[in-house]
């Protein structure tokens, strides 16, 4: 296993952040404080991501080397029971890893995801795996930047995608891109979970939206939280709501262990 770069914060029960794809852990920086005041929280950097190491190779990504490099590291920060939430290719990492350690999975938030591969945008994907392997990641993200809009939240969007994209492995964007559009189903494993599971989604994520929906109605007594408004990175898009979507799912939690 590789020494993935991780942030702790704050004090209390643990709350470990799993970042998606391109992502790292920039993605949290708007919420952050507000959710270290009530609990210990862990956020780190996938292979091939921010501050972690790029291995080179599209051989050295994949799903399951995710999957063992996030086993390794709760297991080196000695987290015994811990409540776990993941974005987009983040939340198949969390899945996947409750699947196979319900017992240290107290609760789980899933957001933009999917137990199984998503349709949309399939074409677009291959397009941008072909032009990272042919030209870096660079005028990939360029091209995506230029269609974001305008507006000072988009400028402080635009500003941290760059940041994310010029320290991404092109190895991983490829490899895990790739995987992205053909990973296996966990569909048919998903009433395995039975520990308290909450469903953000954005209202506009178009690729994702069914998805939801689909892990609301399979996962037993999951709650399904849209958050208007928002697309694919809620907590970037709508902080405030997004933030109360994580307390309820706690709130909730405690209801239940109480009750």
């Amino acid at each position: 296993m590789i020494e993935l770069a991780r942030w702790q914060q704050g004090t209390g029960d643990p709350f470990v952040l799993v970042h998606g794809f391109t992502g790292s852990s920039l993605d949290w920086v708007d919420v952050i404080g507000p959710l270290a005041a009530r609990r210990r929280v862990i956020t780190f950097d996938h292979r091939g991501h921010g501050e972690s190491p790029n291995l080179g190779v599209e051989s050295a990504y994949s799903f399951e080397q995710l999957i063992g490099d996030f086993a390794a590291l709760v297991d080196d920060l000695e987290l015994d029971r811990f409540d776990l939430l993941g974005h987009s290719m983040g939340g198949i990492v969390a899945m996947r890893y409750a699947l196979s350690s319900p017992d240290r999975v107290r609760s789980l938030v899933l957001m933009d995801t999917a137990a199984e591969p998503a349709e949309g945008h399939r074409d677009l994907m291959r397009s941008g795996i072909e032009l990272a392997r042919n030209n870096g990641l660079m005028p990939l993200f360029e091209l995506i930047a230029a269609n974001l809009g305008s507006g000072e939240r988009v400028e402080v969007t635009r500003d941290r995608m760059r940041v994310k994209w010029s320290q991404m492995d092109v190895a991983a964007f490829c490899a895990l891109g790739a995987e992205l559009l053909d990973h296996e189903s966990v569909l048919d494993r998903l009433p395995a979970l039975t520990m308290p599971t909450t469903i953000i989604v954005g209202e506009h994520d178009t690729t994702l939206r069914p998805s939801a929906d689909v892990l609301a109605g399979t996962i037993p007594g999951a709650r399904l939280d849209v958050i208007r408004g928002a697309m694919h990175s809620p907590q970037e898009e709508r902080p405030d709501a997004w933030l109360a979507a994580v307390d309820a799912h706690f709130a909730r939690f405690q209801s239940r262990i109480l009750g």
